[in-house]
């Protein structure tokens, strides 16, 4: 298998090495991401969290399997830094983090009682074959579990043109790539075709709507928009200007300060057995 790491401009095309970026990342935590894991977890398991980041989610679930082993992967070099950091920082000690593609994982097979990944296949261009590594390295017996966004549908009140066509070149870069934000309706099928006992399999959405938490959900996407390379393909592409992007940054931020500004984005959250 090979890399599925896009570069635009001598960049990782998704904005990976943006600070803005890992600090989005940095304040997810195990109960808000993997809350749906956590009641198949115990003292003891060895885990590998695919696509770590900045590790904050792997630091929390390594507290709740140790003593045994927690691992952390991700594809991004700066991402991993900051995970040791944070590890240090925290004085988790039963936690290691290394720079790995989810495509090419460099374990055994059968090596980990559990394997997880949250908010990475939909950056691929072949989430089939990532969902077939993380059969092959979990035990027989182990648990997957998969968080992937799809935000095919996202419930936006009062509709707005700037929030909407956000999310529009946001897709439409993700497709240039491969990859896509609005297919976490298809994890189930993907686990099962490779091989994976699913039995639990729903979707989720993330609600914004108290003005605070509205603005800043429009703030981390105004952050994307500013910090990924995609958008500023977009505009070499033709589809859009940059006096659009500034314009849609500007009705982004006035949406937000609505009254009755609401925002709900989807995913999906599944867990499996390896028979």
């Amino acid at each position: 298998m090979t890399t599925d790491k896009p570069e635009y401009d001598g960049r990782p095309a998704y904005g990976y090495d943006a600070p803005v970026i890992h600090n989005y990342y940095s304040l997810h935590n195990s109960e808000g991401t993997t809350g749906y894991l956590l009641p198949h977890l115990k003292s003891g398991m060895t885990l590998l969290d695919c696509g770590c980041g900045p590790g904050t989610i792997t630091l929390g679930l390594a507290q709740v399997v140790a003593p045994a082993q927690a691992t952390g992967i991700d594809i991004e070099p700066g991402m991993i830094e900051q995970a040791k950091a944070f590890a240090a920082e925290r004085g988790v000690e039963n936690v290691e983090f290394q720079q790995a593609d989810i495509l090419n994982l460099p374990f055994a097979d059968n090596s980990f009682d559990v394997v997880l990944t949250s908010a990475v296949l939909e950056h691929l261009n072949d989430p089939e074959s990532a969902v077939k590594e993380l059969h092959r390295v979990v035990k027989k017996g182990g648990l997957v579990g998969v968080v992937n966004t799809d935000w095919g549908d996202p419930l936006i009140s009062p509709e707005n043109e700037s929030v909407s066509r956000f999310f529009e070149i946001f897709e439409r870069g993700f497709n240039l790539y491969g990859g896509s934000l609005n297919r976490g309706r298809h994890a189930r099928r993907w686990m099962r075709e490779a091989g994976l006992d699913v039995f639990e399999f729903k979707a989720q959405y993330g609600n914004a709507s108290e003005p605070e938490a509205v603005q800043a959900a429009m703030e981390g996407f105004i952050g994307w928009v500013e910090n990924v390379p995609i958008f500023d393909q977009a505009i070499e592409l033709g589809w859009t200007d940059a006096a659009e992007i500034q314009s849609i940054i500007a009705g982004m931020r006035a949406w937000s300060k609505l009254p009755d500004a609401f925002i709900g984005t989807g995913r999906t959250e599944a867990v499996a057995r390896k028979p």
